[in-house]
């Protein structure tokens, strides 16, 4: 049997977040086909990377987990001031590129010091890899943005798969993932608009690659709640299940729901699902139920009159692809070629980019009259045509074989 290691940023049950999630999930899937190990930090929240975990060896869901803790906690003003001068870095080196001087020290430096800022930072899990990456016959890293991917990756990428779940975002840009994105032996994207955005801007399309997507569990588990015993409230609520931060889209979220509240006088609710990583405004019809319970998610899902994706940057969006599952209109930001992509494929939801976009979306889905029937038709048939676990496990099969080879 092959042993294979993910590394990741995030690993746990009460961790909340896409890539981490799907790490989980491929994880699992692959552990009765693999000898399947996790590296990754003692750290549950993104926003400090404090160790909250214990550091070492641990069993989840029948799956080895090991940790490596963080020395230093997330400075967010200093990641930004580091941007500023890899950025203006760059421009100093172009002009001493055509000068005919190379001196990289400086670059360098200032590239490390800004991934142990944006972290989480783990020395260990890197020395790790560099003493014993030979033992594996495959490594999968996720998410490109995170210190344990570039750096990891550099030590074993002649046995790497890199998932990068990238988005056209500031950080992509950063002179660092010029050479970092034509390393890994094998990328697995999830969406063609990924590969088409990492192509694009690296020049990669040598290495060998293919679209995995994400499986959905298709059997839906038997209901034991309903979503007004939770809320003591029958009243139609419109939901948002994720992290709730600027980053995704939570300003615009609020912003527009309050604004159609103002409008119309409708009595519907936002039911907010996650953990806040900003203000949630003081409002009686908005409802923040925090962390929750997978029975408990299930039920506010299903009796939603609609789900809204609100952020600009996705690799994926697992959640919208539940929401297709359950049955319920999406509504998505236009604006995020992803959500757009999944929106118009296959014609499950509505997307908007302004409040006039929102408000007739959130219209029809509150009308009487409104078709529910066909799009739920619709975002069923195309969880079927595009995300079955068969398919992404056939697909991971053939990566690691020709990693390992």
């Amino acid at each position: 049997m092959k042993k294979i290691a993910f590394v990741v940023q995030r690993y746990g049950l009460e961790v909340n977040g896409g890539a981490e999630y799907l790490c989980r999930a491929l994880a699992e899937k692959l552990s009765s086909l693999y000898e399947v190990e996790i590296l990754t930090s003692c750290a549950k929240n993104y926003f400090t990377w404090a160790n909250e975990y214990n550091e070492g060896v641990t069993i989840i869901n029948g799956v080895k987990v090991r940790r490596f803790s963080t020395p230093q906690e997330k400075n967010k003003s200093k990641v930004h001031r580091l941007v500023r001068k890899l950025q203006s870095r760059t421009f100093s080196q172009r002009i001493a590129s055509l000068l005919g001087i190379q001196d990289r020290t400086d670059f360098e430096q200032t590239s490390y010091e800004w991934s142990k800022q944006q972290g989480p930072f783990t020395p260990g899990l890197i020395s790790y890899l560099e003493n014993n990456h030979k033992e594996y016959d495959a490594l999968i890293f996720f998410t490109y943005l995170y210190f344990p991917t570039l750096y990891g990756l550099k030590a074993a990428a002649e046995r790497s798969i890199l998932i990068p779940t990238a988005h056209d975002e500031e950080a992509i840009y950063l002179p660092v993932y010029k050479s970092f994105f034509k390393l890994p032996k094998a990328i697995l994207y999830l969406t063609l608009s990924e590969k088409r955005l990492v192509n694009r801007l690296f020049s990669n399309e040598d290495i060998y690659s293919d679209i995995v997507g994400a499986g959905i569990e298709k059997e839906i588990a038997e209901r034991k709640l309903s979503a007004a015993d939770i809320l003591k409230s029958d009243q139609p609520y419109l939901i948002y299940i994720g992290r709730i931060d600027p980053d995704k889209g939570g300003e615009i979220l609020f912003q527009n729901f309050l604004k159609y509240k103002e409008a119309t006088g409708s009595p519907v609710k936002l039911v907010l699902v996650g953990t806040p990583f900003m203000e949630i405004p003081k409002h009686e019809d908005i409802i923040s139920m925090g962390f929750v319970d997978d029975a408990v998610k299930q039920a506010l899902l299903y009796d939603a009159k609609a789900l809204v994706m609100p952020s600009l940057y996705e690799s994926l969006s697992l959640v919208t692809l539940e929401g297709m599952l359950a049955g319920v209109p999406v509504i998505a930001n236009r604006d995020c070629e992803v959500l757009k992509d999944h929106i118009e494929n296959s014609q499950a939801g509505f997307t908007f980019n302004d409040f006039k976009s929102f408000k007739s979306a959130v219209d029809e889905i509150l009308n009487d009259g409104f078709d529910l029937g066909t799009l739920q038709q619709n975002g069923k048939k195309y969880i079927d045509d595009n995300y079955s676990w068969e398919a992404v496990i056939s697909k991971m099969n053939r990566a690691i074989d020709f990693v390992s080879k």
